[in-house]
């Protein structure tokens, strides 16, 4: 039904024909995806009109066919009457991607509310210079597999070839890359690309014509169910010989990857960090050795086992919940009070774009919390480094959706990566920690 009423305007069977038609080009030119270009749902919206002969003309601000995260994708007829059959489907398949890859639950600028959006008075934010660049990265990460496809995007789209980046990248890679383009071709005149409007499905944030289409689209098990079969697909496409973009290969990889106890490898992985350092042993003259009485005329030392120094680098961006981050520092210092020993002294520290303040604290609830915005752990680490004394071991507590250092500290890392998107870099050692984990039972002692 359309947002007219239950009576179909004359335009309509044309624009849901057109619809149709842009279904089945996108199906063809990528298969693997067909599944979910089927699963979109189309919503057609009242149309912009001339005011002399009352025909629908094309609007702007809907040439993406944006859509949101429940696959409702919002169809303008004006601009779909104008837009050729084969540009509709580039779009469909173009939002597919925001929708599958996550990018509104990626989001740094989406409601902090968790991944599903708000419809809330109040909670939409202004379409700033952060979420902007966000939206023309997450086009960045999805638009390099179309062209893989030799599926070329409409004028005015942002292409990670024609701007001479490297291609098979994040968003999360590209935000960083963008702002650095876009400050150069300022300099000299010119605009890095124009600002289309994907939708929430790019960015997480609400637009008001999303209300047309508040009782339809998938559900949450429906989006689950439909990213599994998709995933299968490709791998079976994969094991056939057959060609899918580098993009669509990882995120089938990552979708498909098996569960492990999470709390298991977390605890191995860290329990792995702090022996390596408290193994090592050395001489130290603070206690006498026990041999003392052997010897007249020298104070020989002791035999002492190092314990290690851990730092911990806490993600504050605006893309990581404070609940998921407390339920992360309860288990980390949990286990690391379990090795080293209780009420062990931490120092801690927040970053998001920059390393706020050092905090050294005995327990997770004395960390102060702050910051917000962006994303960088490579300063993070810089800073850690930095410390003295120096790091045995650094665990850092992120969504992996930054960029990292391209070479190894000297010293030991672990990334604890919440949720399911982000990366760490190869060097480190890794686990992974479901973003709604249910919060630790702290041990006796503990608080």
């Amino acid at each position: 039904m359309s947002a007219d009423g239950p009576r179909a305007p004359a335009y309509e069977e044309a624009v849901r024909a057109r619809i149709a038609a842009a279904r089945l080009w996108a199906a063809h030119q990528a298969p693997y995806l067909a599944s979910a270009v089927f699963a979109l749902n189309p919503l057609i919206l009242q149309p912009a009109r001339d005011a002399d002969t009352g025909v629908p003309v094309a609007d702007p601000d809907f040439r993406a066919f944006p859509a949101d995260t429940r696959w409702n994708l919002y169809v303008e007829p004006g601009s779909a009457l104008a837009t050729p059959v084969e540009e509709i489907g580039w779009w469909m398949l173009h939002q597919v991607g925001h929708l599958v890859r996550g990018h509104a639950a990626r989001s740094p600028v989406r409601p902090a509310t968790g991944q599903e959006v708000s419809h809330a008075a109040g909670a939409v934010g202004p379409r700033d210079a952060e979420a902007h660049r966000w939206s023309q990265a997450a086009d960045a990460e999805i638009n390099d597999d179309l062209e893989a496809e030799d599926l070329r995007g409409p004028a005015g789209v942002l292409s990670p070839a024609e701007l001479g980046l490297p291609a098979n990248r994040t968003a999360e890679e590209y935000v960083p890359m963008l702002e650095v383009l876009a400050q150069a071709m300022d300099r000299g005149g010119r605009a890095l690309a124009e600002a289309i409007d994907c939708g929430s499905a790019a960015d997480g944030q609400w637009r008001p014509y999303e209300d047309s289409g508040s009782g339809d689209g998938l559900t949450r098990l429906d989006r689950e169910l439909l990213e599994r079969s998709l995933a299968a697909g490709i791998q079976d496409r994969i094991s056939a010989r057959s060609e899918v973009p580098s993009g669509w290969r990882r995120w089938a990889e990552e979708r498909l990857r098996p569960s492990v106890n999470w709390r298991a490898r977390l605890g191995a992985t860290i329990r792995r960090g702090v022996s390596t350092v408290a193994g090592q042993v050395d001489f130290s003259y603070r206690r006498p050795s026990r041999r003392a009485g052997a010897y007249t005329d020298i104070v020989p030392p002791s035999m002492v086992r190092a314990v290690p120094d851990t730092v911990l680098v806490i993600d504050t961006s605006g893309s990581v919940t404070n609940d998921a981050l407390n339920r992360l520092l309860a288990e980390v210092t949990g286990i690391i009070a379990g090795v080293a020993g209780p009420n062990r002294r931490l120092r801690a520290f927040c970053c998001d774009v920059h390393p706020h303040a050092v905090q050294v604290v005995r327990r997770a609830g004395d960390i102060e919390l702050v910051g917000g915005g962006g994303t960088d752990m490579r300063a993070g680490i810089a800073a850690a480094m930095a410390l003295r004394p120096r790091p045995d071991l650094v665990i850092v507590l992120t969504d992996g959706r930054t960029p990292w250092p391209e070479q190894r500290p000297a010293t030991h890392v672990l990334v604890c990566l919440i949720g399911d998107g982000g990366h760490a870099p190869d060097w480190a050692s890794v686990a992974r920690i479901p973003a709604d984990a249910p919060l630790r039972t702290p041990a006796k002692g503990e608080s």
